[in-house]
C-alpha cells in the first residue's frame, strides 16, 4: 500500500479536470474498491448533495461512470435509497462490501490550490471577482482547469481569445474574491457538462448591468436546483443569507 501511495504522488498532474479525475479513478479502481487511504496531497473535489448543501470528498472516495456521472462514497444510512449496486457491480466487478452508498451527485468543481485574496480556498466552477493591481474591474468570471496531453495546463478565466490564469494574477498583484459559484438552475435529470464548458459560456456572454447584477445574486444562493429567477432575487430581497459555498 505505501508503494501505491508513493506511486500515486509521483505520477499526479498538477492540473486536474473531470476527464483526467476518471481516468485517475480507473487506474486506482482497486485501491477504491477496498477504501484504501491515498496520500493526503491527493486532489480534493466539491460535489452538489442537495439545495444549499455542497459536499467534498479525496480522491478514493469517488469514481466516474461512463456517461461522465460522479458517484461518491457514502457512509450515513441516509443514502441507503440512493445507492446503485448495479453501478457498483458494473464498475468494479464486485460489491465492495463495507465501502457504504454509492451517491449519484453533480461534479461542482476541483480544489485548486490557490486561495483568493481573502484567503478563501478556490474551486474550478467558482464565480470570482477579478480586479486588477490600479482597482480596475474585469469582472465576475468563472474559474475552470484546461489540461493538457503532457501533464501541463491551467486553472485559470478562460476569456474570447485567450485565458488569464492563476499564475498570471498571482504574479501582476491582481484582487480576487471569491462571490459565488456557477451552480445555479441545475436540474440532475441532465447529462454532465463539464466545467470548462460552463466557463466558456459564463465568461464569453455578453450582458448589460442589470443582467450581471442578476447573475451574480444568483451565484451567491448555490448550490441550487430552482429554474426561476425570481426566486433567486426573492433570496436577496428577503435578506436571506448566502448560500453555504464557501
Amino acid at each position: 500500500m505505501e508503494e501505491t501511495k508513493k506511486l500515486f504522488c509521483e505520477l499526479m498532474p498538477r492540473v486536474l479536470n473531470e476527464d483526467i479525475l476518471s481516468f485517475l479513478c480507473i487506474k486506482h479502481k482497486n485501491e477504491i474498491a477496498i477504501g484504501a487511504n491515498f496520500d493526503k496531497r491527493s486532489p480534493r473535489i466539491r460535489y452538489v448533495i442537495d439545495k444549499n448543501r455542497f459536499g467534498y470528498a479525496d480522491f478514493g472516495d469517488f469514481f466516474f461512470w461512463e456517461d461522465g456521472g460522479l458517484y461518491v462514497w457514502q457512509q450515513s444510512e441516509e443514502f441507503e435509497e440512493d445507492h446503485n449496486p448495479d453501478i457498483v457491480e458494473d464498475y468494479f466487478g464486485h460489491s465492495c462490501e463495507g465501502r457504504g452508498y454509492t451517491l449519484r451527485s453533480i461534479f461542482a468543481g476541483i480544489d485548486t490550490g490557490y486561495d483568493d485574496s481573502n484567503g478563501s480556498r478556490m474551486f474550478t466552477g467558482d464565480i470570482v471577482l477579478v480586479k486588477e493591481r490600479d482597482g480596475y474591474e474585469m469582472g465576475a468570471l468563472c474559474l475552470a482547469s484546461l489540461c493538457g496531453r503532457i501533464g501541463d495546463g491551467f486553472y485559470g478565466f478562460p476569456l474570447d481569445n485567450h485565458s488569464l490564469t492563476l499564475d498570471m494574477c498571482k504574479k501582476g498583484g491582481y484582487h480576487l474574491e471569491r462571490i459565488g459559484t456557477v451552480f445555479y438552475q441545475l436540474d440532475p435529470c441532465e447529462e454532465p457538462v463539464s466545467i470548462w464548458d460552463k466557463a466558456l459560456t459564463y465568461n464569453n456572454t455578453y450582458r448589460d448591468k442589470e443582467d450581471e447584477s442578476v447573475l451574480r445574486t444568483m451565484a451567491r444562493y448555490t448550490p441550487n436546483f430552482d429554474k426561476e429567477v425570481w426566486k433567486y432575487l426573492g433570496l436577496e430581497i428577503l435578506g436571506v443569507e448566502e448560500f453555504n459555498w464557501r
